[in-house]
């Protein structure tokens, strides 16, 4: 099979999975525009998203990739009082260790070649994805993992014992939520910004 062959097997592969996967709710509604328009371009593909999200989880220390529970997360602005009333309900459930995070939108991006992926990533990094880079470079595909900075990650409880005061989540949500709405925004740019060389190159 030719390079170019191989190339459009691929993407049609992704594209299908991608459609399938929105369908029946595996992809963020509010990022599959911006994957809409990335997959136009015929030197692109996506392969796996998510649009940020601000999430409560079980695990000892953050980046416990195999020792996580999530028990709840929202790829929204959240209210107070749905965080309270995980909290109450985990310290109900005597829970040993929690953490409240926001994550910063990830998506990966198959490029054709390093010109194309060095064009998206330049594009990606001016639209504040300042921590994108190339995650490998193959014959005919380099991978590029587009990702924000708006990141934190607070201890609810530590062996037991709550980390946080009850009072202070209120502020903790709203910076949460302004963090998100950023990411958010960042989104909007970026698929804007490739809207526009779309046109330019039409």
């Amino acid at each position: 099979m030719s390079g170019e062959l191989a190339w459009i097997t691929r993407k049609e592969h992704f594209l299908k999975r991608l459609e399938l996967e929105y369908k029946i709710g595996r992809v963020d509604a509010d990022v599959k525009p911006l994957l809409d328009v990335i997959n136009s371009f015929d030197e692109y593909y996506t392969t796996s998203s998510c649009s940020g999200r601000i999430q409560i989880t079980l695990n000892k220390l953050p980046g416990d990739k195999h020792d996580i529970t999530t028990v709840a997360k929202w790829h929204r602005e959240v209210g107070v009082g749905e965080v309270l009333a995980v909290i109450s309900e985990l310290y109900k459930s005597a829970v040993k260790h929690s953490w409240f995070s926001v994550q910063p939108p990830i998506f990966h991006v198959v490029a054709k070649n390093l010109k194309a992926a060095l064009d998206i990533l330049t594009i990606a990094r001016h639209c504040g994805f300042k921590h994108s880079g190339i995650q490998s470079v193959k014959k005919y595909r380099v991978v590029v993992e587009i990702t924000g900075s708006e990141r934190i990650e607070v201890p609810i409880f530590s062996n037991g014992v709550l980390m946080i005061e009850l009072e202070k989540i209120p502020v903790l949500v709203k910076i949460a939520n302004k963090l998100l709405s950023r990411s958010k925004e960042k989104m909007h740019r970026l698929r804007e910004a490739l809207i526009e060389k779309r046109s330019r190159a039409s």
